[in-house]
This record gives structure tokens, sequence and C-alpha cells, in this order.
């Protein structure tokens, strides 16, 4: 099992609005910098974050830590830089159910379970696609761009309740989900076309994506020989 939950900038719409129209330009530079600094943060606990929508991101921790603390040191952290008071929802379980239970936390303040279970595991699957330079060099940045993003959402909604799926940039997307559900994940993503994917599994968030990277080097050392291959960390 691990913590995750989300990290809310609440009143984040209004705060916006009051911007005036000549915004986007401030609004993206706030989101972008945000991020980094959540992920700084979380990074040191071997833990990772993920955008959402940017109002709202994910983080996944390992379930030994001090979570009361954690929250209390992250939104210490984040004042100087977040424009709007901030929401922290951590609960324990795997990923995809957890953000379910999290989600039935409605208003109130931030909320978190003391005690995370045992040691299950966080499996990520990272995967890449293959030939996509050339492609971006024959079709375009643009419409190499949306071959992606559709690729990303099929994903998303073949695997909606087995595992979360986001886009990482480039030619790049994960999923992540539990060993219950990894034949799954790798059925949907083998399905696809001129993929690869490196699957890392830890109990640590940010060590299970550094299993899936090594994971996905020794695909390419091998030269696309097959589809996908899994590291344990």
């Amino acid at each position: 099992m691990v913590y995750a939950g989300t990290i809310e900038f609440v009143g984040y719409r209004e705060w916006t609005e009051s911007l005036g129209p000549d915004r986007e330009w401030y609004i993206q530079l706030v989101q972008a910098r945000l991020y980094e600094v959540v992920q700084s943060f979380v990074k040191d606990f071997n833990g990772m974050a993920l955008p959402l929508r940017y109002d709202i991101q994910l983080i996944f921790m390992p379930s030994e830590v001090n979570v009361k603390d954690f929250i209390f040191e992250l939104k210490q952290y984040l004042i100087p830089y977040s424009p709007t008071p901030t929401k922290v929802v951590l609960c324990c379980g795997k990923p995809i159910e957890v953000l379910r239970k999290c989600r039935e936390v409605q208003g109130g303040g931030d909320y978190y379970e003391e005690v995370c279970g045992d040691d299950s595991q966080l499996v990520v699957a990272h995967a890449d696609l293959n030939y996509f330079t050339l492609r971006t060099r024959s079709q375009g940045a643009y419409n190499s761009f949306v071959v992606v993003l559709n690729l990303v959402s099929t994903i998303a909604s073949e695997l909606r309740d087995k595992a979360i799926v986001q886009y990482l940039g480039g030619d790049n997307l994960v999923a992540i989900t539990s060993e219950e559900y990894l034949e799954d994940v790798l059925k949907s993503l083998t399905s696809k076309d001129s993929i690869k994917i490196g699957v890392g599994i830890s109990k640590y968030p940010r060590k299970a994506f550094e299993a899936a990277a090594k994971a996905l080097s020794i695909l390419r050392s091998e030269g696309r020989v097959r589809q996908y291959h899994i590291v344990r960390s």
C-alpha cells in the first residue's frame, strides 16, 4: 500500500479571475513553478508528484512516511509560492482505489490516515513510443503531439478502474497501478502499435519510477525486440 492523494490550491479559479484578461502567461508561469516546487519537496521523501490539472496535483508517498509532519512541512514550504491556501488529502491503499477513497473527503481542511498498512508494491508502467522522433520530423510537432494525446486518452479510458494514467511529456506516458492489475495494464499498453513499456515495482514511488526508467533503458539496448521489461527495486 502507498499514500496517494491530492494537493488542492483552494480558490484557484477565483484567483485567476482576479488577474484581469491579460493573465494566461502569468497563470502558466505560476502553474509550472508550483509543480516544480511540489516535485522538489516530495522527492526527498521518496515520493512523486504528477500535475493532473495543475490546480490539483497528485502525490504518491511511501507507507512509512509520517503524514502529519509531511503535510505540515509541505504546506509551509508552499507558502512563498502559492497564490492561494492549500488543502492536502492523503489516503492509504492501492493507487486507483485510494483516490476513490480520497474523493469522498469533501469540504473541510486537510485529511490524512495516520497508519498505512502493509508493504504492498507500487507499479509504474512507463510507456515510450517507438520511432517518435522520425514521426515528428515527417508529420510535424503538432500532428505527432495529437497522436500522443489520443493514445493517452484511449489508455486512460481502458484503464479507468485499474490505473492512474498521466502524460509525462514528449512521447512518454505512465500508468500507475498495483500488482493486482499489472497484467491488465500490460495487455492494454502492448495492444498499441510501436510501443515499449518499462515497468518499475517498489514500495517507494520515486524508486518505482527509477526502476521503470532502468527497464526502458534495457529495452532500448536490446533494439526493440520485446515490448516490456520489469525491474523490481
